[in-house]
């Protein structure tokens, strides 16, 4: 599978809330692109791993294990970004 490393949140990215703490907790959902169907997203560049979906922040507010997001070349995601009551951030 061809992947490519995520422009959001893909390389240790670190997500705040609307008032600028960290998003402990946090929870980043991945959807096919104009849709609310989930999407998958990988753990690395082999892309043999899946991500969660969504993925839980750790309490750095960034994406866990490796830090990175990786996507399939063939797929357009939209992403959404919740705190971890699934308030809407973005």
């Amino acid at each position: 599978m061809t992947v490519k490393l995520s422009p959001i949140g893909g390389a240790a990215a670190q997500f705040f809330d609307n008032s600028g703490q960290v998003l402990t907790g946090g929870k980043l959902y991945t959807y096919l692109a104009g849709t609310t169907t989930p999407a998958v997203t990988y753990t690395t560049i082999s892309g043999l791993t899946a991500q969660p979906n969504p993925i839980i922040l750790n309490a750095a507010g960034r994406v866990p294990d490796s830090g990175e997001i990786w996507l399939s070349n063939s797929v357009l995601y939209k992403f959404v970004l919740k705190d971890q009551n699934d308030v809407l951030i973005a």
